[in-house]
């Protein structure tokens, strides 16, 4: 999918897109490499250059410009929806806070402890060290918030994936850890931008509300279209039962309507008649 759409405050230079089909190699790009941006030279969006990645710079109005425009396109919202709502799961923290590093322990080559993430598993057998799922378990793994961030985020997140889990590992260690064992905002963590602490701290908070308000302009075209489908629903029952209603009073009517058989006739009689 491609969606040229326009920058909230920088119309008068640069357009935004959103391009599915870009790929390029960057161990790290700060968004997604298909959150791109280029340049138009105040000619609303036309494009004059080739776009390009949106960096730290950008990225707060990037994610505005995108909520604006996920408002009006449903069909992006659907498509890239997802993305805003990146989990993860209470056992993966718990499991990756669980792995501490024991020098007293695990220092002795012949007493090695390996992990696997994906499995969730830790062992002493020594033929896991041959096993692509698993890892040594060294000083690193120690269970602080830092520890248990790399462990969760991997080696290949893009920018938007590592801040929604260091945000899920914030939350997760401000309800489970000891008072010391504190996180940065996620794009503090993350070191995203530069200056004094006092305007990292402004700039972390600005790019959260951005993130929120993509999340909630995508999952507005969700929520609306549940709303209709559970009013479509309530109208059906209305219209089945008013259709059970009609059919018992024709019945009821139809009945009403019958000649009624003499008290004293007979069965017999009543066939009788009947066959006359």
């Amino acid at each position: 999918m491609h969606r040229k759409f326009a920058s909230l405050a920088n119309s008068d230079k640069y357009g935004y897109c959103y391009d599915s089909d870009k790929w390029e190699y960057r161990s790290n790009p700060f968004l997604s490499v298909s959150f791109r941006m280029f340049e138009t030279y105040g000619d609303e969006l036309c494009q004059h250059s080739t776009d390009f990645p949106v960096p730290e710079e950008f990225a707060i109005d990037y994610l505005y410009s995108l909520a604006a425009a996920l408002l009006e396109d449903q069909d992006l919202a659907d498509y890239i929806g997802y993305q805003f709502h990146e989990t993860v799961s209470t056992d993966r923290l718990k499991f990756a806070a669980s792995l501490v590093y024991d020098a007293a322990k695990d220092s002795s080559w012949d007493k090695k402890r390996y992990y696997s993430t994906e499995l969730q598993k830790v062992t002493r057998n020594r033929e896991k060290q041959h096993d692509n799922r698993y890892r040594e378990l060294t000083e690193y793994q120690n269970g602080t918030p830092e520890s248990i961030f790399a462990l969760i985020n991997g080696e290949h997140a893009n920018g938007l994936q590592a801040w929604q889990r260091a945000d899920a590992v914030r939350q997760w260690c401000a309800d489970n850890l000891k008072k010391n064992q504190y996180m940065e905002m996620p794009a503090v963590y993350l070191k995203w931008f530069q200056g004094v602490q006092h305007d990292q701290y402004e700039q972390a908070r600005r790019f959260h509300a951005a993130f929120d308000a993509c999340q909630s302009a995508s999952d507005s075209h969700r929520l609306r279209k549940s709303a209709a489908q559970d009013v479509e629903n309530y109208r059906n029952q209305l219209k089945r039962k008013a259709e059970k209603e009609a059919l018992a009073a024709a019945a009821a009517l139809a009945e009403q309507a019958a000649p009624a058989a003499p008290q004293n006739e007979t069965p017999a009689m009543q066939a009788e008649s009947a066959t006359a």
